[in-house]
């Protein structure tokens, strides 16, 4: 008979590489022994041959089977650890010295939902953070992200340890009273912590309702508790007066100019004179025009038209002169640098530079001498420039021409006071399509979105949405500035090599790949090219063009695109089909157009530091991001508007198309009115409805009813939410099917909320 084996013993492996775990020389709970368990638990990290570490598995090789007791001591102080940032718990509950881990510094951009990404400054891809993992980091944030690896959608995914820098101080939110005191609310649902607000405490409107802009002296990251002071008082929720308010509160846009600024800009205004000299042409007697909007304010561009015998023209694109005006290092400079760019919204524009300025002697106001920058381009009967110069100039505007009007009048309908013009803007158009004709030929993509345009009363409510009209007079002079940009652009890449270029490079192979499998699931047949090119994607927009699916198409390809941005090299523009291109024509509005008319007159690279705030690579950098945030704040202030003009047609019926179709319910867009809701799965009617993502596409198992992209349907405003800035509708049919009142137990039908 076989003798049963010994067991071996096991031999216990000493926490830390050295002392035995179970040799405590302090009390438990005492500073001491939690002291000693923070170097054990920090050494153990930084020694164990896994980078990441389950919290079981730590407290196995620190504390013997002898002393479990010990773990609740050992769990305290690794919290404590956590808490502090010494040691990173991963999402998964695992455990990591931050120093082990891949690391960047970058900036967190929150979503509503709670989890954030931190943006690589390298342009690698972004981070993925999950909401418990920010480490009390709100949006806008400078944070040091630790990278864990990828989730199960192939995301960069990483830990917030701690935050370097606020990017907020100040922001709106709703006042709640409470038993505890008076506590804000954000308004911007990405930052979901309330803040207790501290004495002391501003006159405040009667009854419940407040919008108050908070100025935070404690944060998040730093304090269980976080608190500030009231700063302002907006208004009362749901006043329409106040949405741009609101608006310009969250984005922290400043409302006025400096006082030094204001001077120095009355300053210039009153002591520069509009005078030719030596190096400055008197165009005076030429016969130059305006063409913008009806309630355009600021003009900062101006065109002329001189045909020759031979059959080719010299077109004149006259812009603003505003770096005469505004000096290197001046205080209008560094104001102008810091804001970057104009921000418009319904009701209002944040100028980047004071009114006397904008609107005054920068503005190529009509019967007035206006300092310029005068592009002259010889255009032959193909569309080709011969030749081109640029120069300083005085110009005199003969007329202030709007869009409507040139349209009408190259419609064959013109206005009394335009036809005495036909001729001039007959010629003018029929240059503008020989160039639209050659840059269309190279593949420049020619997006028919609409958008949207909104009627408000005195009051700041919205009356109606309507689609803003693409005008004849648009394409003319987006022709012309597209014109000046691409010459100016090059001439900077030829003299200077770096300067401030308009980069918009090729998109990523994956989201060319989506957009081809969009297409497929449509039955939209195409080539599938590799490397794809402007051409291409023209192809597919033409070919949708007119069709049910035209816009839903139209923005995935849109969608597929890299965002444009400013860059120092001239890395091309692929939407343009372009190989240089920059911003020439709109110094009052955009920084970087300004920073082009200094470069312009150098002849070398030497002296290019002279004229700018900071680095080029900088200045692009500032702009690009003032840019974004500018965006970012103009379509919020929109759908502001979209969603309290809806507010007034809850429970009425509208006809509408799917613009898009997800796992969680359809897109529609309304027809009437350029606005886009969301019906939920569950609001689609008594079957089992199944996303089908090769198709694009919902499909019920019983009934067979499927809804896809493009498709027509008849949709009921169920609800508006004006914290998330969202409308919801149901079908038609549907909605009799839901009470209009709330019951025991049943929710309200058509609703309003966060307002």
């Amino acid at each position: 008979m076989e003798l049963p084996e010994k067991k071996k013993r096991r031999r216990r492996r000493k926490p830390g590489g050295g002392t035995p775990a179970g040799e405590i020389k302090f009390p438990a709970g005492s500073p001491e022994a939690l002291s000693s368990w923070a170097e054990k638990i920090v050494a153990e990290l930084a020694s164990s041959p896994e980078t990441l570490v389950s919290l079981d598995l730590l407290l196995r090789r620190l504390i013997p089977k002898k002393n479990r007791n010990l773990r609740k001591i050992a769990e305290e102080e690794l919290e404590v650890l956590v808490r502090a940032g010494s040691v990173l718990r991963l999402p998964d509950g695992r455990l990591a010295d931050p120093s082990r881990l891949p690391s960047l510094t970058g900036r967190l951009e929150a979503n509503r939902d709670g989890y954030g990404f931190v943006i690589d400054p390298e342009g690698k891809k972004d981070v993925f953070v999950p909401a418990h993992f920010l480490a009390g980091a709100i949006d806008g944030d400078t944070v040091v992200c630790h990278v864990t690896g990828e989730d199960s959608r192939g995301r960069r995914e990483g830990v917030v340890s701690h935050v370097l820098a606020h990017g907020r101080t100040d922001f709106p939110g709703l006042l709640l009273k409470t038993d505890g005191g008076l506590f804000v609310r954000p308004r911007d649902a990405r930052i979901r912590q309330l803040f207790r607000v501290e004495e002391p405490i501003p006159p405040l409107p009667e009854g419940d309702g407040a919008l108050v802009v908070l100025h935070v002296t404690a944060y998040p990251d730093a304090s269980a508790v976080p608190s500030g002071r009231i700063a302002s008082v907006l208004g009362v929720d749901g006043d329409p007066a106040i949405d741009t308010d609101l608006v310009i509160a969250s984005f922290g846009f400043p409302i006025s100019f400096p006082p030094e600024v204001e001077e120095a800009a009355n300053e210039r205004a009153a002591t520069v004179p509009i005078v030719p000299d030596g190096g400055r042409e008197d165009l005076r007697s030429l016969e130059i025009v305006t063409i913008d909007g009806d309630s355009a304010k600021d003009f900062d561009d101006a065109i002329s038209l001189v045909p020759s015998p031979d059959g080719t023209w010299t077109l004149g694109i006259h812009i603003a002169d505003v770096s005469t005006y505004v000096l290197p290092g001046s205080p209008l400079d560094r104001e102008a640098f810091d804001r970057a760019t104009s921000v418009y919204f319904p009701d209002r524009v944040l100028p980047m530079f004071p009114e006397v300025l904008s609107n005054g002697v920068l503005s190529l106001n009509p019967d007035e001498d206006r300092l310029a920058r005068s592009v002259f381009a010889r255009i032959d009967r193909n569309g080709e420039v011969s030749s081109w110069s640029v120069t300083p100039s005085v110009i005199r505007s003969r007329k202030r021409m709007t869009y409507s009007e040139v349209h009408r009048a190259l419609s064959g309908d013109p206005s009394e006071g335009y036809r005495s013009w036909v001729p001039f803007l007959e010629q003018m158009w029929a240059v503008a399509q020989l160039l639209r004709k050659r840059r269309m030929a190279k593949g420049s993509l020619d997006f028919d979105l609409p958008e949207p345009e909104i009627v408000l009363d005195l009051r700041g409510e919205p009356v109606d949405i309507l689609r803003s009209p693409r005008y004849l007079s648009h394409q003319l002079i987006e022709e012309f500035m597209l014109l000046a940009n691409t010459l100016v652009a090059q001439r900077l890449s030829e003299r200077l090599g770096t300067a401030i270029f308009r980069v918009h490079e090729s998109p990523a192979p994956e989201r060319i790949d989506n957009l081809y499998k969009f297409l497929d699931s449509l039955g939209i047949t195409v080539g599938r090219p590799d490397p794809v090119t402007p051409k291409d994607l023209s192809l597919i927009l033409e070919k949708t063009k007119g069709t049910p699916v035209e816009h839903p198409v139209h923005y995935a390809v849109l969608r597929s695109l890299k965002q444009a941005r400013y860059e120092e090299r001239p890395l091309g523009h692929f939407g343009l089909a372009f190989s240089d291109y920059t911003h020439f024509t709109s110094p009052i509005r955009r920084y970087p157009d300004l920073v082009v008319h200094r470069l312009l007159a150098l002849s070398s690279p030497q002296g290019k530091e002279a004229l700018l705030p900071t680095s080029l690579s900088r200045v692009a950098q500032q702009c690009s991001e003032k840019e974004r945030k500018a965006t970012e704040a103009e379509r919020m202030a929109i759908d502001f508007k979209k969603v309290r003009f809806m507010s007034r047609h809850l429970g009425e019926s509208f006809d509408g198309r799917i613009t898009g179709v997800a796992s969680y319910g359809i897109f529609v867009e309304l027809v009437p009115f350029f606005v886009e809701g969301l019906i939920p799965i569950s609001q689609l009617g008594q079957d089992y409805y199944v996303y089908r993502e090769d198709r694009h596409q919902i499909r019920g198992e019983r009934t067979g009813r499927t809804f896809s992209v493009g498709d027509a349907v008849r949709v009921t405003v169920a609800k508006v939410d004006f914290q998330r800035l969202r409308c919801d509708f149901v079908l038609e049919e549907e909605a009799s099917n839901l009470s209009e009142t709330r019951g025991p137990g049943k929710k309200r039908r058509f609703e309003r909320r966060g307002r």
